[in-house]
């Protein structure tokens, strides 16, 4: 009976030892599954403004310029009447893709999200966000697109890839928190398909930092200060 006891606490040590290695590498592999999707998302934008005269598509926000066709993302739930995720510009840009290539595998948690969507349109299910500083004076600051007034006849104030400089510098492509507990200042989550650097946290999901996606199509871990600082995302600069 000793020797039994023994050897159980023998394994409870080694268990114990072991676990947080386990996890650790774990966490490490979802990160790696992250960055891939923000590798593929890059490519995906890179097709589209590719074929649509070096121009990137829509911002796809949740209110201030609202649903257009020309949304990088078709995220809102209601289908009766809004277009499905799978008709996304993006997503068809993509071989192979799925609706995981569009969220984090550590962004499991869908229930302050749920608190904070809009009933009509319903809540952001996914993890990445894409670039819009949006108008200022009437003039579009960029990454994305901006499309005004009617769904079917905007006024389009498009943006061109040859409007970044230093491509290498500028976040296309952001991850946002999907709960408060991940977020960058401990309170927002990601809210639609458009990241205002200004004023939407990057996550802290993996080990303080988030994986985004530079113009020129690379993509890294870099911390909230890093998303924070507008050199790194306005493309002017």
């Amino acid at each position: 009976m000793i020797e039994l006891l023994v050897v159980i606490a023998i394994i409870a040590i080694l268990a114990a030892l072991l676990l947080p290695a386990l996890a650790s590498a774990k966490k490490k592999s979802a990160q790696t599954a992250c960055l891939n999707n923000q590798k593929q998302l890059g490519l995906g934008m890179k097709m589209y403004v590719d074929d649509n005269n070096e121009t990137f598509p829509g911002c796809a926000s949740q209110s201030i310029y609202g649903y257009h066709p020309q949304d990088w993302i078709y995220w809102r739930t209601d289908t009766n009447n809004y277009p499905p995720f799978e008709k996304s510009p993006i997503f068809n840009a993509i071989p192979g893709a799925s609706r995981a290539t569009f969220r984090c595998p550590l962004d499991t948690d869908d229930s302050d999200r749920l608190a904070k969507s809009g009933a009509a349109n319903g809540p952001y299910l996914y993890s990445y966000s894409l670039t819009g500083y949006g108008l200022s004076g009437g003039n579009n600051v960029g990454i994305s697109s901006v499309f005004t007034g009617s769904t079917n006849h905007p006024t389009a104030y498009l943006f061109k890839e040859s409007g970044v400089r230093n491509p290498t510098l500028k976040i296309m492509l952001a991850e946002e928190p999907g709960m408060a507990a991940d977020s960058g200042n401990g309170s927002d989550v990601i809210y639609d398909g458009r990241w205002i650097p200004t004023g939407d946290p990057l996550t802290i999901r993996h080990n303080g930092n988030a994986d985004v996606n530079f113009t020129d199509g690379h993509a890294q871990a870099v911390t909230p200060d890093f998303g924070a600082d507008p050199a790194n995302s306005e493309p002017d600069l």
